[in-house]
């Protein structure tokens, strides 16, 4: 699979011109789940921006009956992201004590976006623009589908089982996978290949994959907030 990677040039170097759409709040519209990652993200993690919103309801109305939509998270604050990224710099410099610096920074920003390219440059994280969303698919019970593997597990697993496509997934998985990404497609998102449970609209990444000229969200900030 040809991956671009979501701090490839070919996504960061894409013009951004905020909109100013605000950031609004999915409780009560999307099923949530509880709080993933840390409870420093409990006040944001259920934001998204409006256009997301009506997308998200979009992806809702063509799932089979029974059958939800749940948002795992939404916006991260950009000073959360970095400490997202910073973990995963640990762990994958763990994993790989004799690569440089810089090509380690390389496979951490693999799987979780940092705020800085490794020259000190500015980025605009996906979840922090709340563009990006990370979602799943749950039944009538509330359990989530077998998608081979949750995504609270992202971490712990082969980087390759976090793939949308993956050698050797079992069928129910597999086929899973591919309704998530059919209906969130349909409703005007792109996936991120190496995450097969992260979508974007109007980030950065967004637009690279539909040929935009320019990103419709740069990071938000609280101030975006309704």
């Amino acid at each position: 699979m040809n991956h671009i990677d979501i701090s490839s040039p070919k996504v960061t170097d894409i013009p951004v011109t905020d909109m100013g759409e605000e950031l609004v709040s999915v409780r009560g519209i999307i099923e949530l789940g509880p709080p993933p990652e840390s409870v420093e993200t409990r006040e944001h993690y259920h934001w998204v921006r409006k256009e997301v919103l009506a997308r998200l309801q979009r992806a809702q109305t063509l799932l089979p009956l029974g059958l939800k939509i749940r948002l795992y998270e939404g916006y991260r604050s950009p000073q959360f992201q970095h400490t997202l990224f910073q973990e995963q710099l640990k762990r994958v410099f763990v994993d790989n004590p004799n690569l440089s610096e810089r090509e380690v920074y390389a496979i951490a920003a693999r799987l979780v976006a940092p705020i800085k390219t490794y020259d000190g440059v500015d980025l605009y994280p996906p979840h922090s623009t709340g563009g990006a969303v990370d979602v799943e698919i749950i039944d009538e019970l509330g359990q989530v589908i077998d998608f081979g593997m949750e995504i609270k597990d992202w971490s712990r697993v082969d980087e390759s089982l976090c793939q949308t496509e993956v050698v050797g997934l079992p069928e129910r998985a597999k086929n899973n996978r591919a309704l998530l990404n059919s209906v969130m497609e349909a409703a005007g998102f792109v996936n991120y290949s190496r995450e097969w449970w992260h979508f974007s609209y109007g980030d950065q990444y967004w637009a690279c994959l539909t040929g935009q000229t320019h990103a419709m969200y740069a990071s938000a900030g609280a101030g975006l907030k309704r």
